[in-house]
């Protein structure tokens, strides 16, 4: 597992961190506040295994959390409800899962936080609960998760969020703020040049690589996943998105090969790359405008193939 010094660009939340293991003085709770993708998750496991392990560099312990297989830490995220069973929101992106209303931190969940808890630790000097994606805390959950929050003193919590001001402003005041910060395009080259993903990446045009860059807003985890999803469209797909269109019959043609590859979260992603791409290119808020009308009909789940030709057309006449 990484250290901290992998940690790039986060020097004030590595800085609290550090100070906090050297002191031998770690808070009852953490609020780690920032973008997505900028190492929120990837700080918390190197946290965690510092205090795990007491910095003996287990092998063991390194293994456990990766696996998410440590008897001393739960690790919690918000869920659907599938025909009465919780699916964690990871579960169900590998699963193709679309559901119409976004995941949420349910009260069972925080049940079971409690219980959790209530056990004596295995391993460790005391128990770990990281919550990611906290800010979509149900009502019900929320006043539990305070409750816990208040009476609750052996166990540590790490709440990872996006939108701290949507947490009750009594959760924020229970935990010690660590705040993480977008990067700059320097950074974010540095940490893509050491991933797995620049090993595919030739054959994405170097203009094409600034310009997923640019859409990332100085998150090196969204531009990775950037890049893995334009390499992931098929060759055809990817040349028709470069260019303009005009032909009425072949844009009917690409909204069926759009439909035909693309499940609903990845026609998302892709109305979202389309409108910054409309904006910063050309500054055209009525292309911005009828993406986004597109994107509420397929979150109303209309015909997405007829969503994407009425859109289709509308562009080009406005073109």
């Amino acid at each position: 597992m990484d250290n901290f010094e992998n940690i790039c660009g986060q020097d004030l939340a590595i800085k609290i961190l550090k100070s906090a293991i050297s002191k031998e003085h770690i808070s009852h709770a953490y609020l780690f506040s920032g973008p997505e993708g900028v190492g929120r998750k990837k700080t918390a496991k190197i946290f965690i295994k510092a205090i795990l392990d007491k910095n003996q560099e287990k092998e063991s312990t390194k293994r456990k959390i990766n696996s998410n297989n440590h008897p001393d830490l739960l690790w919690v995220e918000p869920s659907y409800i599938v025909q009465g069973q919780s699916i964690s929101q990871t579960k169900a992106k590998l699963d193709s899962i679309s559901m119409k209303s976004p995941p949420q931190i349910r009260l069972n969940q925080i049940k079971e936080i409690i219980e959790f808890l209530g056990k004596k630790p295995f391993e460790s000097e005391r128990s770990i609960v990281i919550i990611e994606d906290i800010e979509r805390i149900n009502e019900s959950a929320a006043n539990a998760l305070l409750k816990t929050l208040e009476e609750t003193y052996t166990g540590l919590f790490i709440l990872i969020t996006q939108r701290p001001e949507k947490l009750l402003s009594t959760i924020r005041s229970r935990c010690q703020i660590v705040p993480f910060i977008r990067l700059n395009d320097n950074q974010v080259n540095k940490i893509i040049e050491k991933s797995e993903v620049v090993q595919e990446i030739d054959d994405i045009p170097s203009k094409k690589i600034k310009e997923l860059i640019d859409f990332s807003y100085g998150s090196p985890g969204r531009c990775i996943e950037n890049l893995q999803f334009w390499l992931s469209l098929s060759t055809s797909l990817r040349q028709k998105l470069e260019i303009q269109l005009n032909n009425p019959i072949e844009l009917l043609k690409l909204a069926k090969e759009i439909t035909d590859e693309l499940n609903i979260e990845q026609q998302l992603w892709l109305i979202d790359f389309q409108q910054n791409r409309a904006w910063i290119k050309e500054k055209n808020s009525n292309i911005v405008i009828q993406l986004e009308e597109l994107r509420k009909q397929l979150l109303k789940f209309v015909q997405p193939r007829l969503a994407w030709e009425v859109t289709l057309l509308e562009i080009n006449f406005l073109n």
